[in-house]
């Protein structure tokens, strides 16, 4: 029997990208599909472009659209309304990207072995593409302080997705969580599942004035990251997420997370030196490793 994949896709303001993006989607060859759509607050044709598909596609269903003011929040909706009856398998979408036409059907298949799927991707900036390489070998906490990709190139199993969406309609605090992906990744792998990521791109995304995330590259990119550092929202984010981890794992794995949880919340000597001495755990990059640990020692995280 063919897979049915339920794909969930947040939109605002996407009307210059929708058409296409949906088109991708639909276009997948090997599996059926099912593309649930929440609109948050869009004011350039979006409701209306959408309204248009719907009706000419029954493979699109449209939910009431609402006011939220987040993508994060939007994906949430998603996730705890999205009727994905009869689905073995949920996929994530954005708004403005354009899916490989076999990228369901190849991360259907590596979930055979696992719980959960993500992919690296190209950067396509219409004049150049740069590969996005996340497909690191993973760490045991690495899912503290990092996503496994971008949450477009999710592809969760029944039983993986059945836990995410338990805990964003039981955790009052997912929504304080900085965004979606890393709160994905970190629940599926904090309750013990596999996940995989895979070195095969599978989307084009798409980079422009207008994304929330984007590609996370350049001098521009990496200032904001150390100011963000350098506030302390980031070690704060980094808390929520280890928190709510904690609350979905088993022990000893949820002592473990406590105790890390605890020190992301404090700002002192101590527990910057207990952390510089589990980066070897934290990050993927080794890159990412070194850097992380000079920042605890410096005092500059």
């Amino acid at each position: 029997m063919t897979e049915l994949v339920v794909v969930l896709m947040a939109t605002h303001n996407g009307a210059s990208f929708l058409e296409e993006q949906v088109a991708s989607i639909l276009a997948q060859r090997g599996v059926e599909v099912r593309v649930v759509i929440s609109d948050d607050g869009s004011t350039d044709g979006t409701r209306d472009l959408l309204r248009t598909i719907a009706a000419e596609e029954p493979r699109v269903v449209l939910l009431e659209p609402v006011e939220l003011g987040s993508a994060h929040a939007n994906f949430l909706r998603l996730i705890a309304d999205a009727p994905w009856d009869g689905a073995s398998v949920v996929a994530f979408s954005d708004q403005d990207d354009v899916w490989h036409v076999e990228r369901l059907a190849a991360q259907v298949d590596q979930l055979r072995g696992v719980d959960a799927v993500s992919a690296n991707v190209v950067a396509d900036y219409g004049d150049r593409r740069i590969l996005i390489d996340k497909a690191q070998p993973q760490r045991s906490l690495d899912f503290v302080l990092e996503s496994a990709g971008p949450g477009c190139t999710f592809v969760l199993s029944a039983r993986a997705f059945e836990l995410v969406r338990r805990t964003v309609v039981e955790d009052p605090e997912t929504a304080a969580a900085p965004i979606h992906d890393w709160l994905v990744y970190a629940i599926v792998r904090a309750a013990g599942m596999r996940w995989h990521i895979d070195p095969t791109p599978v989307i084009d995304y798409r980079q422009h004035a207008d994304n929330v995330a984007g590609a996370n590259l350049g001098w521009r990119q990496a200032r904001r990251r150390l100011r963000r550092l350098r506030s302390g929202g980031f070690r704060r984010e980094a808390a929520v997420v280890t928190r709510i981890a904690a609350r979905v794992a088993a022990e000893p794995e949820r002592t473990r997370l406590h105790a890390v949880a605890a020190l992301l919340e404090r700002d002192d000597l101590a527990a910057r030196l207990v952390l510089a001495r589990g980066v070897g755990s934290l990050r993927r990059r080794p890159a990412d490793r070194v850097a992380l640990a000079a920042l605890l020692l410096l005092g500059l995280w």
